[in-house]
C-alpha cells in the first residue's frame, strides 16, 4: 500500500491486479486515510455502490454515495429521493474540508451524468432554521418552483401543506429526511418540529432543516458540469469550486473490476503498470 500511496501522490496511474470480494472497497478505504485526501470508488452497479458504503461505514470510514437518476417505468421523470440524494452529494462533496478524506462511492453511470454547477447549488436547495427572518409566501414559492406539491395534509416526500402560519414539509431528501412544521410569527419563525405522520404531532425541536428540490430543471442537465470538477482542488481557491480546472487534483479514482483494480490521481499524464505487490491472476486452464 505504501507503494501505492507514494506512485499515486506523484502522479502515477496504477493498476494492481488481484482484485476480489470487498479488496478494492479496502484500498479505497486505506488509500482516503494514508493519503489523507478524498477518493472517487468507482462500482459497476448502484447495488454494488450500496454494499460498498455499508462496508466502509463497516471500517469507520467516512463516505458520499452519488446515486444515478434512473426513471421508473411508468414515470415520466426521475425519482425525487435520487434527485434530492444526488443534489445533497453535491452538496457534500463542496463541503468537503482541507482535512477531510472521504470515499466518494459512485456507480460508474452516475458519474457519466451532469451534475449542477456551484453556481447552481443553491436554487436547488435551502436550508432554513429557527429565529430566521423568512416570508412564508417567499418559502411557498421556493416550494412550488422546486417541484413540491401543495397538499392538504403531507402524507409523501416531496408534499408540503400550509395553514395560516404553519407550513408542513415532507423533505424530498438530503440531509433532511423526517416531515416537518415551521411555525411562522409574522416573518420569523417561530418553531422548527419534526411531525409524526400518525398522529400529526409535532413535539420534537430540530435547529435547522435542509429541503432539496423534488425536481429538476431540464435545462440544468444542459448546464451542468462533470462530478469529477466539483470535488474541491486544493491548490485552488474555493470560487473555482464547480468550475473545469486544469489543474492536477489531489485525489484519486479507483476503479472496481472483477479482474483488476485501476486507481489513478486525477488530471495526471503519466502512466505506469504496477506489478511488484500484485500480480494478474492467471486465465484457468482449459
Amino acid at each position: 500500500m505504501r507503494a501505492l500511496v507514494s506512485a499515486l501522490q506523484e502522479g502515477t496511474r496504477c493498476v494492481a491486479s488481484g482484485a476480489a470480494g470487498s479488496s478494492s472497497v479496502v484500498v479505497a478505504s486505506c488509500l482516503a486515510r494514508m493519503t489523507g485526501r478524498p477518493v472517487v470508488l468507482v462500482m459497476a452497479h448502484l447495488d454494488e455502490a450500496d454494499h460498498a458504503v455499508e462496508e466502509l461505514a463497516y471500517f469507520g470510514t467516512s463516505s458520499i454515495r452519488l446515486p444515478a437518476l434512473e426513471v421508473l417505468p411508468g414515470e415520466s421523470a426521475a425519482a425525487a429521493d435520487l434527485l434530492a440524494e444526488r443534489v445533497g452529494a453535491v452538496r457534500q462533496t463542496l463541503a468537503i474540508g482541507a482535512k477531510d478524506a472521504p470515499v466518494i462511492v459512485a456507480p460508474v453511470h452516475a458519474l457519466m451524468q451532469a451534475v449542477p454547477r456551484y453556481e447552481q447549488i443553491k436554487g436547488l436547495s435551502r436550508v432554513v432554521g429557527t429565529g430566521d427572518r423568512v416570508q412564508p409566501e417567499e418559502l411557498i414559492e421556493w416550494l412550488a418552483n422546486a417541484g413540491y406539491t401543495r397538499r392538504e395534509t403531507i402524507e409523501e416526500p416531496g408534499e408540503f401543506a400550509v395553514r395560516g402560519g404553519i407550513i408542513d414539509v415532507f423533505p424530498a431528501g438530503g440531509s433532511s429526511v423526517e416531515p416537518v412544521r415551521l411555525d411562522f410569527f409574522g416573518d420569523e419563525l417561530e418553531k422548527l418540529t419534526e411531525i409524526d405522520l400518525e398522529t400529526m404531532g409535532s413535539d420534537r425541536r430540530i435547529d435547522t432543516v435542509e429541503f432539496i428540490a423534488a425536481a429538476l430543471d431540464p435545462n440544468l442537465a444542459d448546464e451542468g458540469t462533470s462530478f469529477l470538477n466539483v470535488i474541491p482542488d486544493r491548490s485552488k481557491s474555493p470560487s473555482r469550486l464547480g468550475g473545469t480546472s486544469s489543474g492536477s487534483r489531489t485525489h484519486a479514482a479507483c476503479t472496481a473490476h472483477p479482474r483488476f483494480s485501476s486507481c489513478s490521481r486525477i488530471g495526471s499524464t503519466r502512466s505506469v503498470r504496477s506489478t511488484s505487490s500484485l500480480r494478474r491472476p492467471q486465465a484457468p486452464k482449459q
